[in-house]
């Protein structure tokens, strides 16, 4: 009777053995499931990820094949200051039709969306850009950033998800307003502006 008392014991742990054993290995199994999803939901979203730019659809990974099936193929083209080429198509934004730039650098990547607007009067000019300032302040925030230049003024917001520029441009040849987004590569980090070499707000 011991020796039998003895064995169901045994065989009781052992089967507890087991039943933790499995509970480890299927914990462990979720574990690293999940670890793969996130990482794979993670290398997604950075393929994929977008300006959040209100006159534009494309993301920074789209190529001119993909502009080109969403806007069409009436566009003008001409260099870009990325050292690729710039495609234009016009874009009513705010009332107001101007043109949406898709400047693409010497990699073929897009770098910047932009929405440019010109027009002979400054008082139109200045409205449009404080509309479109309001806006770009509710989302982010002051920026904190003043032009030193005396023909234009403008903001830029500092993002590691890519800088936004607003700017004026008035002179005797030139009136003009431009909205524009840049890609994270293309972007110049707070601390660097004063010696980047990277295109300024109105290209």
């Amino acid at each position: 009777m011991k020796f039998t008392n003895v064995i169901a014991g045994m065989q009781a742990r052992i089967s507890q053995h087991r039943t933790s054993a499995r509970k480890q290995t299927l914990s462990l199994g979720l574990m690293l499931l999940l670890a793969a999803t996130l990482v794979v939901g993670c290398g997604t979203k950075s393929a994929s990820s977008s300006p959040d730019c209100p006159f534009s659809e494309l993301s920074w990974s789209s190529s001119v094949s993909d502009m080109i099936s969403v806007e069409g193929e009436d566009y003008e083209a001409y260099d870009s200051v990325y050292g690729g080429t710039t495609y234009t198509y016009e874009r009513a934004y705010k009332d107001a039709t101007g043109t949406v730039k898709y400047m693409f650098d010497d990699k073929e990547k897009l770098a910047s969306i932009a929405w440019a607007y010109g027009s002979d009067n400054e008082g139109e000019l200045y409205t449009l850009y404080h509309s479109i300032h309001a806006d770009l302040v509710e989302t982010y925030s002051e920026s904190g950033y003043q032009t030193e230049k005396e023909t234009n003024y403008g903001d830029v917001w500092y993002r590691k998800e890519g800088n936004i520029l607003i700017s004026t441009m008035v002179t005797e040849s030139q009136k003009a307003l431009q909205f524009a987004y840049l890609s994270p590569e293309h972007s110049t980090a707070l601390e660097d502006k004063h010696q980047s070499t990277k295109p300024d707000l109105i290209q």
